[in-house]
């Protein structure tokens, strides 16, 4: 075993798949045992799936390692599983909502007024269930094009092929850099009107920020030459990118941290506990 760039560049790629791999395990957790998705902005999820299928078609169009291939694949899987859940706690509280409402309301009211918050939700649903099935096609057709493009017998040409500037992965790899540094601006602002990070797994955030440091690692070990580092450029521009905004949010969990709850204290030194 030669323990040479290629090496290391490999494990740091792995570490990084690991990274992703539980990535969104702790925010599935918490949002299964608050039954409810509601800390998460619903723009921060699409515009960060839009960006992963763009990374997927740009990472397979320019034939890079086989690890950001991986990750490019699992990031679009996870994604749509988040975004399911989500979505499926938010029909399973408003359908609990519409009953109990159902059992206040006045029969005589007519049906179409009753079932009008039903339509809205339908209308916010169709666009993203729209997006999820395009993606999982996608993910599909860029599968079979990887496995009848490999060919053994043609690696020399698939080592040319990577060392040269092709425009349309580039421009894949740019929109999903811009998507993913855009993707935490709606959650930030969405923190800072609520005043609170409630709902949302600080895991998470340290499991991406490790996972885009390995990722970036992962390149740079690789090779420092100045056409690879460029052809790779957008890649570590998105992954270094959301570094800073995982950041912010780590200062709003800390910022809008909820305080430890006085009661004791005020039960000790006499206060009325009718004030609670």
């Amino acid at each position: 075993m030669t323990f040479d760039n290629a090496f290391w560049s490999s494990i740091s790629g792995y570490l990084s798949i690991g990274c992703w791999l539980i990535v969104f395990t702790p925010q599935l957790w918490e949002n299964y045992t608050r039954k409810s998705g509601d800390g998460l902005s619903m723009t921060f999820l699409v515009i960060w799936l839009l960006g992963d299928v763009f990374n997927l078609v740009g990472v397979v169009m320019q034939d890079l390692l086989f690890t950001m291939l991986l990750l490019a694949v699992w990031y679009t899987l996870a994604d749509i599983g988040l975004i399911w859940q989500v979505l499926y706690y938010q029909n399973t509280s408003s359908s609990r909502k519409r009953s109990e409402d159902s059992r206040e309301t006045d029969p005589l009211l007519p049906r179409n007024i009753l079932d009008e918050p039903t339509r809205r939700k339908r209308n916010q649903i169709i666009p993203i269930a729209t997006l999820v099935i395009s993606t999982i096609a996608l993910i599909g057709s860029m599968a079979y094009y990887v496995f009848t493009h490999m060919d053994s017998d043609d690696s020399s040409h698939a080592d040319k092929d990577k060392k040269q500037f092709q425009i349309i992965p580039q421009i894949m790899g740019w929109t999903s850099a811009v998507l993913y540094i855009a993707s935490r601006v709606p959650q930030i602002v969405k923190n800072y009107k609520d005043q609170s990070t409630e709902g949302l797994s600080l895991a998470m955030f340290f499991c991406a920020v490790m996972g885009n440091v390995f990722f970036t690692l992962s390149i740079f070990l690789r090779s420092v030459d100045p056409t690879y580092l460029l052809i790779n450029l957008s890649w570590i521009i998105g992954s270094c990118g959301t570094l800073v905004f995982d950041f912010t949010i780590f200062m709003q969990f800390i910022i809008y941290k909820q305080p430890p709850t006085s009661t004791s204290h005020a039960n000790l030194s006499g206060g009325d506990d009718n004030h609670f």
